[in-house]
């Protein structure tokens, strides 16, 4: 995708201002009075401000906001907010006078650039996949890919982006290794990224990312293992399983959905981590990943209960076998340049979850309170069965392809971060959502 400078952007800009003139876009005065909360500028009146609160804070019935410094927009598959009534016409203010205002120069921290962007680009995919109400997501879709563009960064300045989980354990805030005698005690492992370390990525070495479930393409998710024993003994647990004639499931009516128990079980002690870290779009339309840690999530295996066939998720036998733990980025701590801005998610800590669910919307519900959750309870919703079988990602890194077996006899193979990283990117670009997002940027198909 070939990125132009804003003088030569002039399709996207004259689409722009014909909306504006047709009427879609409304006076500041329809837009909500509540001041912006100030993530961005200390200013709650900052343009910046007021364009991500204006997509991201959500109301209940009460008043009360939400989604002010939520890790993705309170946004569902059958969410109406943003495209029908005020909402809609506050968020197409708010973009044009972004956009208007030449609002990209106010901020010049490539970090908050690059959050905004992120934050915007979840903000177009998710407007994008919709096939209802097709006008309204015309009207918002060209508005979000100029801002996305207006604030990308240079190859240069998206090099620099520091390494916020590398700021975390400098800081020194958390603990550095689990603690049995205080299982609930957050813990932030510093060998994580270490390429000789304890803790192995796991990479099928196909097209696909490996941890497929949580794909994105806006972000890089990054799952990890380490047995007790060390380095050695997990990789030799990932050869053993790979080289195995056993399948991670067996067949049961033409279909594999039972658990294959004969898989050669891990440890007691065993952890693993699934890390997820920013992707931008450069100023010339690339594809980038970044050391901005947007989430880590963690379990460790305290006890191993032997499992059923069939999977039993949160009510099985096992489903108490591993302590959960989780890190999310915070925008102003992460802006202040405190411990990466990292900070962990607390037993009993309740959210609007938006992966894995059924796409209804939570604040457009009967009983939108009754839908939040806690957070640290999610992820035993699909990793509480035995050991081994509740590391979803094992039915992706287990393939025995012919790549995959020329990998483990390589010493010398692809980092698989960097494999994982290329799979990630390469898999973006087919999608539905980024194509737009090519066509609108190169001002392809406008009118």
């Amino acid at each position: 995708m070939k990125w132009r400078p804003p003088s030569e952007g002039l399709p996207l800009l004259a689409l722009v201002a014909a909306l504006a003139l047709y009427g879609v876009c409304q006076s500041a005065a329809t837009q909500d009075a509540r001041p912006a909360p100030a993530i961005f500028d200390p200013d709650s009146n900052h343009v910046w401000n007021g364009t991500h609160g204006c997509l991201f804070i959500r109301q209940s019935a009460d008043g009360t906001e939400y989604g002010i410094d939520a890790l993705d927009p309170l946004l569902w598959q059958e969410t109406r907010h943003l495209l029908t009534g005020d909402s809609h016409r506050n968020a197409l203010a708010c973009l044009d006078k972004f956009l208007r205002s030449n609002a990209e120069r106010a901020v010049q921290d490539p970090v908050k650039r690059a959050i905004f962007q992120r934050d915007l680009w979840a903000v177009f995919d998710w407007a994008a996949a919709g096939d209802d109400l097709p006008q309204q997501r015309r009207e918002l879709e060209p508005r979000l890919a100029e801002v996305i563009r207006r604030v990308a960064l240079t190859p240069e300045q998206v090099r620099a982006l520091p390494d916020t989980y590398a700021a975390a354990i400098a800081m020194h805030q958390f603990a550095p290794e689990y603690d049995p005698r205080n299982p609930q005690q957050p813990f932030l492992p510093p060998d994580l990224f270490r390429p000789d370390g304890p803790w192995v990525c796991l990479s099928a070495y196909s097209e696909e990312p490996t941890a497929i479930v949580h794909f994105s393409g806006r972000s890089r998710f990054l799952a990890f293992m380490r047995l007790p024993s060390g380095r050695e003994a997990t990789l030799a647990y990932i050869r053993n399983l790979r080289s195995s004639s056993e399948p991670p499931l067996l067949l049961l009516n033409s279909a594999p959905v039972l658990l294959n128990l004969a898989l050669l079980q891990f440890p007691v002690g065993t952890q693993v981590a699934l890390v997820r870290q920013v992707i931008v779009i450069d100023d010339e339309g690339k594809l980038v990943p970044t050391a901005l840690t947007e989430s880590l999530q963690l379990r460790v295996y305290q006890a191993i209960t032997p499992g059923t066939r069939y999977t039993n998720y949160i009510n099985g036998p096992s489903s108490h076998d591993q302590d959960f733990f989780e890190f999310r980025m915070n925008r102003a701590e992460l802006f202040a340049r405190h411990s990466g801005g990292l900070v962990a998610m607390h037993p009993g800590e309740t959210e609007y979850a938006t992966f894995s669910t059924h796409g209804m919307d939570a604040f457009e519900s009967a009983t939108p309170l009754e839908r939040q959750s806690v957070i640290l309870d999610r992820c035993r919703s699909c990793h509480s069965d035995s050991g081994i079988h509740s590391v979803q990602s094992r039915l992706q890194w287990m393939k025995r392809s012919q790549d995959v077996r020329q990998h483990d006899n390589d010493e010398n193979h692809r980092d698989p971060i960097a494999w994982e990283t290329d799979a990630t990117i390469a898999h973006k670009l087919h999608q539905p959502e980024f194509k737009l997002l090519q066509r609108l940027w190169d001002g392809a198909g406008l009118s």
